[in-house]
């Protein structure tokens, strides 16, 4: 591998580790799905920010207990290729991270069960109040940029180094923005979509077994390269301070 450079990996959670929305799902179950999905519409829009989609979203849910909830996220499963994925990362000693859009409350629960505790994540926070009402919080909002409630591009750029080629995995809304500022980006779903109309290069997955394919292929060919338009956008980024 170039000596200079260095693989790191970024992965959005809801989608992509699991093949489910796990936000999504909450809220069909336990809230209204139909005030949900017009939050969610408005969001994508651009008529209010994720967090207020959030908390509209998390209104809907008038009375759950933390035993029920934890039931729920038990029957949550995750694509069984991102432990081979995440155990080849190891072993190449390359790091990965997960951003997510969605709750820490699940996605904890979802990793240590895997015995994947030992990964880094950043998302938005919930807590399930005594009376049953949902409190989320967002510690990693962009005060410039309401797209997101958990600003991944942020993460991305502040984590990763000048000797880094940043790999990015997402199927969603929310990794659009972060797939601009990686150097290999893998996509399906509204990501793929997305990458298309922008010209964005990218690597078709379904699974995250076609991700290690791939990437296994990146790694062997020990000669990590950035992605020009990227590299550019992160240093206009940093430029402005």
């Amino acid at each position: 591998m170039n000596e200079q450079l260095s693989y790191i990996v970024f992965t959005d959670f809801d989608g992509s580790i699991t093949p489910t929305d796990i936000g999504d799902s909450m809220f069909k179950v336990f809230g209204s799905p139909e005030e949900c999905s017009r939050a969610f519409l408005e969001a994508r829009d651009g008529k209010i920010g994720m967090t207020e989609s959030w908390r509209r979203s998390c209104a809907t849910v008038e009375s759950l207990s933390a035993s029920t909830f934890g039931a729920f996220v038990d029957d949550q499963n995750i694509d069984s290729g991102f432990h081979r994925f995440e155990e080849y990362c190891r072993r190449e000693s390359i790091p990965v991270h997960i951003l997510s859009d969605g709750f820490d409350l699940y996605i904890r629960q979802v990793l240590e069960r895997e015995g994947l505790k030992h990964i880094p994540f950043y998302s938005n926070e919930l807590v399930i109040e005594g009376n049953g009402v949902l409190t989320p919080r967002f510690p990693y909002t962009d005060a410039e940029c309401i797209r997101c409630a958990n600003c991944k591009r942020n993460h991305l750029l502040t984590k990763s180094g000048d000797d880094h080629v940043i790999v990015y995995i997402g199927n969603g809304y929310t990794d659009q923005c972060p797939a601009r500022f990686a150097d290999v980006v893998f996509a399906k779903g509204a990501l793929l979509t997305y990458c298309e109309r922008e010209n964005i290069t990218y690597h078709r997955f379904e699974t995250f077994d076609d991700v290690l394919s791939r990437f296994r292929a990146l790694v062997e060919e020990r000669r990590p390269r950035k992605r020009r338009t990227a590299e550019l956008a992160r240093k206009e980024i940093f430029m402005r301070g």
